[in-house]
Parts: structure tokens; C-alpha cells; sequence
């Protein structure tokens, strides 16, 4: 009778050591995550507005160099054009179901991102455009306000005061040429420079070249300084410029794209405000990888911007190579 009790008693604690055991297992995923690997590998989805351009393979290259430097899985796509609204959407909804530990996006339509991501208990990450989504951490991007002010006072300082300037922005309303317009805006009024004339051309060089020629044929040809929000918009520009016989016109754009930085050593345009595009997707990634370790981060990471010239257009376009080697 004895060792039959004996029996049970040591049946029973052997249960409740294995179901001990079994709990502890349980709790070995990271706190917070659901969607963690057992292995506690941080994995990050990023979406991009596309990866078929210039500009965002260099968004790309850095998302994928970060993802090698810190040891963490990446989940990089994005639609197959700036205004595949759906098919980011649903790329959207896809990538959070799937499970990962942070989610880097760069909206093409703020509030319908906004409400594919919803309330998820992960952080956010906006890169290169920002927008209000529960759950943002940090945007990484650029100060487009204070960039266009330095490309600006770069146009202002070659042309003098009292010249006048026009602009010709992307998409009227859109946060990013709204930042852009103000930047180059505070620039001509302190260097008392009067801007005659702001139209769009929704980032298009061929209705960039049209809104130019209207421009120039409404102004006489009385324009010394055309201040443009991207740099195939600045090509356009460019065309009708030398169309209409304007030579000396003072053309700036905006992005530093290879195509923008040769047209400067052709001496097609000025200059443009470069965006650090490679900094931006890896600052990105590391911003996110520091919020699911529970790091502290800033809320807005400046990733900066650099007025590119024909003094170093020859140096920066060799660097931009170097990112997509």
C-alpha cells in the first residue's frame, strides 16, 4: 500500500514538473510580439511606394544593407507604381497578417494607409513621407521644409536681390510639395527676391515644360529663377527655358537622382537638393529594429539634404553608383 502510494505521489510531481516545464517554454517568445520567430530573430516589413524607380532603389539599397549590418530578416516590397494606391494597400494588409515585429511604410495615400494598418500593436515606422497612424514611432525622412530654404538661398545668392522667381511644384496639396513650396518661399522673401508665379505639373517633366513656357510667355521673359520641387520636373523646365532662348535662367530641383546630377554637369539645370535616399531606408530599419528592443528613439530622424552644384556634381554622382553596386 505504501509504495502504491509512493507510487502516485511521484507519478504526480513528475506531471507537475513536465507541465512546469511545458509553461516556461511558453513564455520564451518575446514580450509583446506575437509574431517574433521562436528563435528571436526581429524580422521588418517595409513598403515602399515603388521599387521601380531611381529614387527608391536607392531607399532599397539601404533598407537591404541595414538588414545585412544588423543581423535581421527584411521583408522589402512596394507596388509597381507611385499611384498603385490598392495594390499597397493590399500589400499592406498581406505583410501585418503575416507576422512581423515592425513595419516600416512609405504612404502613397496617408489617411487610406492609416486605416489598413488599424490599431497594431507593433511599431510604426514612416519613411521618406510621413502620415498620422496609430502605433507611429518615428518618421525618417527629410526635412523638406528646410531643404528647399537651402536650395533656395543657393538660388537667391547666384541671382541677386530684386530678381524675380518662379515654382513649379508636384501634386497641389500633397504634404511633401506643400513643405517644399514654404522652404523655397521663405527663401525669396529674406533675400528679397518676388516670386511672379506657382503652378504644378504633378511631377511630370513633359507638363513641367508646358507650365514653363506659360510662364515665360506671361512674364515676358522677365524670370531669372525657376524653383522646382523634383529634378525631372527641373528637366522640363529646362527645355522650355532653352526653347524660348532663356539661357541664363537659375533652375534648381529637388531629389539628386543620377538623371538630376548629370543634367547639372551638362549644364542643363543648376542644382538640386539632394535627399539622402540610401540613408534614409537604413536609418529606417535601424529605427525600427531600436523600437522592438525597447530602445528609445527620436520621433523624427532628419536624414538631411545637401545642395548639389557643378563644384561637386562629378564627386556625388560617383557616390550614388556606389549605392546600387
Amino acid at each position: 500500500m505504501k509504495k502504491s502510494i509512493l507510487s502516485l505521489m511521484l507519478v504526480s510531481a513528475l506531471l507537475v514538473s513536465a507541465a512546469g516545464c511545458a509553461g516556461k517554454k511558453a513564455d520564451t517568445s518575446p514580450a509583446g510580439s506575437e509574431t517574433a520567430s521562436t528563435e528571436g530573430e526581429i524580422k521588418v516589413g517595409v513598403i515602399l511606394k515603388t521599387l521601380s524607380s531611381e529614387y527608391w532603389s536607392y531607399v532599397a539599397a539601404g533598407v537591404n544593407a541595414a538588414s545585412k549590418d544588423l543581423g535581421v530578416k527584411v521583408d522589402l516590397q512596394g507596388p509597381a507604381s507611385e499611384t498603385a494606391y490598392d495594390e499597397q494597400n493590399n500589400m499592406i494588409e498581406t505583410m501585418l497578417a503575416g507576422g512581423i515585429d515592425a513595419f516600416v511604410i512609405s504612404p502613397l495615400q496617408s489617411e487610406s494607409v492609416a486605416s489598413v494598418i488599424g490599431d497594431v500593436k507593433i511599431p510604426i515606422i514612416t519613411v521618406d513621407t510621413d502620415a498620422e497612424i496609430p502605433g507611429k514611432v518615428a518618421f525618417v525622412g527629410t526635412g523638406n521644409d528646410k531643404a528647399a530654404y537651402q536650395g533656395g538661398l543657393f538660388a537667391a545668392e547666384k541671382a541677386g536681390k530684386g530678381t524675380k522667381a518662379v515654382i513649379i511644384g508636384g501634386v497641389e496639396g500633397n504634404a511633401t510639395s506643400d513643405a517644399r513650396q514654404a522652404g523655397y518661399t521663405r527663401a525669396m522673401e529674406e533675400k528679397g527676391i518676388d516670386i511672379v508665379s506657382v503652378q504644378y505639373a504633378q511631377s511630370n517633366p513633359d507638363t513641367a515644360a508646358n507650365v514653363m513656357e506659360n510662364m515665360i510667355t506671361a512674364q515676358s521673359g522677365d524670370i531669372q529663377i525657376v524653383l522646382c520641387h523634383n529634378d525631372d520636373t527641373a528637366a522640363g523646365a529646362a527645355t522650355a527655358c532653352k526653347q524660348s532662348g532663356l539661357n541664363d535662367v537659375i533652375i534648381v530641383g529637388f531629389d539628386g537622382n543620377q538623371s538630376g546630377v548629370q543634367n547639372i554637369i551638362d549644364g542643363t539645370i543648376t542644382a538640386t537638393c539632394a535627399q539622402s535616399a540610401y540613408t534614409m531606408g537604413y536609418k529606417a530599419v535601424e529605427t525600427a529594429v531600436k523600437a522592438v528592443k525597447g530602445e528609445t528613439v527620436k520621433s523624427f530622424v532628419d536624414t538631411g539634404c545637401q545642395v548639389i552644384s557643378s563644384e561637386n556634381a562629378k564627386d556625388y554622382l560617383e557616390q550614388l553608383k556606389g549605392y546600387l553596386n
